[in-house]
């Protein structure tokens, strides 16, 4: 809830260091480590946990908090540090040593390092030791995996073996759970998995809930079913959460007879830019200030949502428990019967004013009555809460213990990223021992033993443009490390930092401990000058200090598009115009070196490893200037890693695959050594799924699988002239992309535009310079009327099909409209399940 301070008042004086100093205060905990300035890795220039730079600083010991006052004492001191006139300006995060930028605003003080020299060491532990870790097991991908047991049925296709992913649709071979929009459907599997009926569907969104669930997707273990989505909360907040009155003091007032003024007049109480009187209404020295105010009735944030449901009557699928999270999902994994779900939550709003102005006297007094709003908050507006439904009733609470929260050695937000810990061979619960960081949360790995999230640092809303060209050159990305060992809570071990930014989960790797990521320098919407690199990391202490790099992966501009880690190697794509593939030794990560570079045009942004020498690539054709053609599916030889070879390609020109982006649409099926991929090819009107036959003499295509109707549309006439890419001029940028993916026509006047089977937008010829690249009128289409840009009716979007799936002899192919099922030696349909 936000409100506009007049520039007439100026908030009293507020003493932001006493908030540090009540009665009841109990210390933070820290983990030992050395003094500051001879953190470990300082001789690799990282200044302990940042990846150092000009704007790097050396971060204190991790924080951890043995009761609630030391945490709600710890936000009050970063929160005094770092609230200003607009609030906290992007929750309070403005970066990997970013303060020294802003110093006179931003940069944590004297008191600071004070109150953290007195804080009292935490007992080192025995299996703390620097640079110890257990060995992990199966943390690198099943090499050709096809899935389910005995090889009846496939499985999700997920990063590590053994780490399994929730994805919109599940088999066991006797029953597929699908979601399509927001409803579940139960299917029965006939024995020989060539049809299937509906048993039962069931909303996903909750009776009398004024909230819609997306994005769900199924976790599956036997009888038990657990959909997690995303929603948001409406209404108000519950009466014990105290909405802080901001208290407004009048500087003519002498101190003694301290006065507040609040506007009462305000036109709309509810509204988030309520402004205050210009002029003070006094009130009783001695009389309360204000009172708790809600915040309006509306929307108050993200939630998660975690459903569990009773399969075990599949005619009559319940929802028996829900659990409702305060904050935003990031992403599920489960291992064995043990479920972690990630989630980011923000601070609930702490009533921030805003200037009406910016004066420097509406600025004070907005930044010192922002700084009393955080010095009175409590922990109710930090800490994310819960609740949980089950049949015996409702139950609330607060989702971590204070003793389970970290603040990671460099300032990281105050987001409150937590893992929440369940067993989906049991009844849902209320969440125990969940871990958190004071953190946000953006990208999720998990290897059987580990899980590492990232923080995306994003711009902060404040700094100039000097200063914003130095905070995205020297752009970091925070990690942060969980163990996950066992089926019990997640426990955190360590956070550090990296330069530049990752591309996704891919991009990170565990092997026995030392952590590997790959990423691109500056930011993830930048552009330029790039490097990208892979830096092996280790845990000493509580941080993760970078042990070895090898960089210059790719020229100058180009980013890494796809990485794919298998034993004690990784393979990366790079692109800009063409597609470096490269091979990696990663078996030293102190000293890892590139050990082959292959040069195609195009690119991979998804690599599957087919076997111990094959590995196959989903992405974009490209020609030599990088303009993308098309998808492309290449075969790649890694056997000699010196001399990485292309074997084979195969193209689909003008389509796009979802499998280029969502690992999860992509199926290797080992049995028949058969590659299906979902695929659009908008010039065609084809939607559908491709078999591609592949192994080492290369890449068949078997033939393709379509839920659209027999009867389709075909082109027809038109009177206006279709227009090719190649008869375009250098400048018709746009149109020239348009035209290879899609009919592209040129109308005079009196032409009938338009070609049956087409849905067709016109451009009129004075708005054609839009999509050119210099603004200027493509030559050459001298006396065209307009030019009308056409896609296919044929592609129906309902029937795009999104995963694929094999039980026994059949491929099963999910669109938001149907389950189909066809013959996986002929691709001929054998059955229709209407969603």
């Amino acid at each position: 809830m936000k409100r506009t301070l007049a520039p007439t008042l100026i908030a009293a004086g507020l003493l932001i260091g006493a908030c540090t100093g009540s009665d009841n205060q109990t210390t933070i905990d820290e983990t030992p480590g050395e003094e500051p300035g001879d953190e470990p890795g300082n001789e690799q220039g990282n200044g302990g946990s940042t990846s150092g730079g000009p704007i790097g600083f050396a971060s204190a010991s991790l924080r951890q908090f043995d009761e609630c006052d030391a945490f709600l004492d710890y936000v009050h001191t970063e929160g005094a540090e770092r609230v200003g006139a607009y609030g906290f300006g992007n929750n309070g995060w403005f970066g990997p040593g970013f303060p020294e930028l802003i110093e006179e605003d931003f940069l944590v003080d004297e008191a600071d390092d004070a109150m953290e020299a007195e804080a009292p060491a935490e007992e080192a532990a025995s299996d703390a030791a620097v640079g110890q870790s257990a060995p992990t097991a199966g943390n690198d991908p099943a090499v050709g995996e096809g899935g389910g047991e005995d090889g009846r049925f496939s499985t999700t296709n997920v990063q590590v073996e053994g780490v399994d992913e929730p994805d919109i649709v599940k088999t066991d071979g006797d029953r597929i759970l699908a979601i399509t929009d927001d409803r579940l459907h139960l299917a029965l599997v006939s024995d020989d998995g060539s049809d299937a009926s509906i048993a039962s569907s069931i909303s996903l969104n909750r009776d009398g809930s004024n909230s819609w669930i997306w994005n769900a997707e199924i976790l599956f273990d036997g009888d038990r079913a657990f959909v997690i989505g995303q929603s948001e909360y409406w209404g108000w907040f519950e009466d014990d959460v105290v909405i802080l009155e901001p208290e407004l003091v009048d500087p003519a007032v002498d101190g003694d007879a301290a006065t507040s003024s609040i506007n009462d007049a305000a036109e709309d109480a509810g509204d988030a830019e309520t402004e205050f009187a210009d002029e003070p209404m006094p009130v009783e020295p001695d009389a309360p200030i204000g009172g708790p105010i809600p915040p309006p009735n509306g929307y108050q944030g993200p939630t998660t949502i975690v459903t569990e449901l009773d399969l075990s009557n599949p005619q009559a699928i319940a929802a028996v428990n829900t659990l409702e999270v305060r904050g935003r999902y990031v992403s599920a994994r489960q291992i064995g019967s043990t479920a972690r779900v990630v989630v980011t939550s923000a601070p609930a709003d702490l009533g921030f004013v805003y200037p009406s102005d910016n004066s420097d006297r509406a600025i004070e007094a907005a930044t010192e009555t922002n700084q009393r709003l955080v010095a009175e908050s409590e922990l109710e507006h930090w800490l994310p809460t819960y609740t949980l439904t089950t049949g015996a009733g409702t139950s609330e609470g607060q989702l971590v213990d204070c003793a389970n929260i970290h603040a990671p050695s460099e300032f990281a937000g105050f987001d409150m990223l937590s893992i929440v810990t369940f067993g989906t061979d049991e009844t849902l619960g209320a969440p125990v021992d969940t871990a958190s960081v004071m953190a946000s949360g953006d990208t999720v790995y998990a290897s059987q033993d580990r899980m590492y999230i990232t923080s995306n640092v994003w711009l902060p809303p404040t700094i100039d443009e000097q200063e914003r060209g130095i905070w995205e050159e020297e752009y970091e990305t925070q990690i942060h490390r969980f163990s996950i060992a066992g089926d019990g809570p997640a426990g955190y071990e360590a956070s550090g930092t990296v330069e530049g930014h990752l591309l996704n989960q891919f991009s990170m790797n565990d092997r026995d401990g030392t952590f590997f990521v790959a990423t691109t320098e500056g930011t993830p919407w930048g552009a330029g000058d790039t490097d990208n690199q892979i830096i092996a990391m280790e845990m000493q202490g509580d941080e993760l200090i970078e042990v070895g790099r090898v960089a210059d992966l790719g020229l100058e501009g180009e980013r890494i598009f796809s990485v794919r880690y298998v034993g004690d190697l990784a393979y990366l794509v790079t692109f800009r115009q063409t597609d470096p593939f490269y091979v990696v030794d990663l078996s030293n990560p102190t000293d890892m070196t590139v050990l082959g570079e292959l040069k195609i045009p195009g690119f991979s942004s998804y690599l599957h490893p087919i076997s111990e020498s094959l590995i196959l690539g989903v992405g974009q054709d490209a020609d030599e200037n990088g303009v993308t053609r098309g998808t492309k599916v290449s075969l790649f030889d890694v056997s000699d890693r010196s001399n990485p070879t292309e074997v084979d390609v195969w193209t689909l020109p003008g389509g796009g695959s979802d499998a280029e982006w969502d690992h999860r649409a992509f199926l290797y099926w080992p049995e028949t050594q058969t590659a299906f991929l979902p695929v659009t090819q908008w010039s065609e009107g084809f939607t559908g799924a491709v078999a591609l036959r592949v192994n080492a003499g290369g890449i068949e295509e078997l033939g393709r699988v379509t839920q659209l109707d027999p009867e389709g549309t075909e082109p027809g006439q038109t009177d206006c002239r279709v227009v090719g890419a190649g008869e375009f001029p250098d400048n018709a940028g746009e149109l020239v992309w348009i035209a290879e993916e899609g009919l592209v026509l040129a109308c005079g006047d009196g032409d009938e535009g338009g070609a049956t089977g087409y849905i067709c937008d016109p451009i009129p010829a004075d708005e054609l310079r839009f999509y050119t690249n210099d603004g200027e009128a493509p030559e050459g289409l001298d006396g065209v009327d307009r030019v009308e840009i056409c896609r296919p009716e044929g592609v129906d979007y309902g029937r795009q099909i999104r995963r694929t799936l094999v039980i026994e002899d059949s491929l099963w192919t999910l669109s938001q409209q149907r389950l189909q099922s066809n013959d996986i030696a002929t691709l001929a349909v054998t059955d229709i399940v209407p969603l």
